[in-house]
């Protein structure tokens, strides 16, 4: 079950495992995979350094795939949300991966994880020293806030150079999504106006969102944004959105 010792990949960068979770909230596990993916069709072609920025960055999943995968094509990284809560295990994941105290508690908690399978909490411990070993070797400004994104304009106009927002909106819950008798009727809860903002951003060069694959919003992002469709996995359709 040991993991070879080589380059980390997405594989590495799991919730629960190496990742702290928020589990007193409900911030939905988020596939590494998916980040991976998002990302990697960003930095596929050649491009100046951009700051990625996730601005419902959640427990982190997102941006510490970036920061480990793809550090050498990101000038900073900048995660926000308004859950306190989650924010500060966005702020805890990313300590344990550059402070030596923060890693060995790190090691203590997969220690203490409830199963009896001595070999899998070994498995995941070796999968932290690696990543720990690999993050010591960055060097890159990582920024959390505690913002709220429907309020997002100003917050972008304060940022110095082209910003490309990755992210995973939560306004997928039923409890944010109305569907009704087709798209022009349909209730998105705070996303549309979040999308008015970032459309109009002088700054912002490409938005990529995923969305669950049984509440299509193409539609709504095609009123601001050129859109491709970027397939899907793990339940999630992806779209990269460029200015019009």
């Amino acid at each position: 079950m040991h993991l070879p010792q080589g380059p980390v990949t997405y594989k590495y960068i799991e919730v629960g495992k190496t990742l702290y979770q928020a589990l007193s909230t409900r911030t939905p596990r988020f596939p590494p995979r998916v980040a991976y993916v998002m990302l990697s069709s960003l930095f596929q072609e050649k491009r100046e350094t951009v700051t990625v920025y996730d601005p419902f960055c959640g427990n982190g999943v997102i941006l510490c795939t970036a920061y480990l995968l793809f550090s050498k094509k990101i000038k900073k990284i900048i995660g926000a949300d308004l859950h306190p809560v989650v924010l500060e295990t966005a702020r805890r994941n990313f300590r344990w991966m550059k402070e030596h105290n923060a890693f060995e508690e790190r090691l203590r908690a997969i220690q203490a994880y409830k199963t009896e399978n001595s070999e899998l909490k070994k498995t995941y411990q070796e999968r932290c020293r690696l990543i720990f070993n690999h993050a010591q070797q960055i060097c890159l400004d990582v920024e959390l806030l505690q913002r709220d994104a429907a309020q997002i304009q100003e917050h972008l106009a304060a940022i110095d150079g082209e910003v490309v927002l990755v992210t995973d909106p939560p306004y997928a819950h039923n409890d944010h999504w109305n569907p009704k008798d087709g798209l022009e009727s349909a209730d998105f809860g705070p996303l549309e106006p979040f999308l008015q903002q970032v459309a109009i951003a002088p700054n912002v060069t490409a938005l990529l969102i995923c969305y669950r694959v049984n509440q299509p919003i193409r539609g709504l992002l095609e009123r601001y944004f050129v859109v491709t469709p970027l397939g899907g996995t793990k339940g999630r359709a992806i779209y990269r959105c460029e200015p019009r």
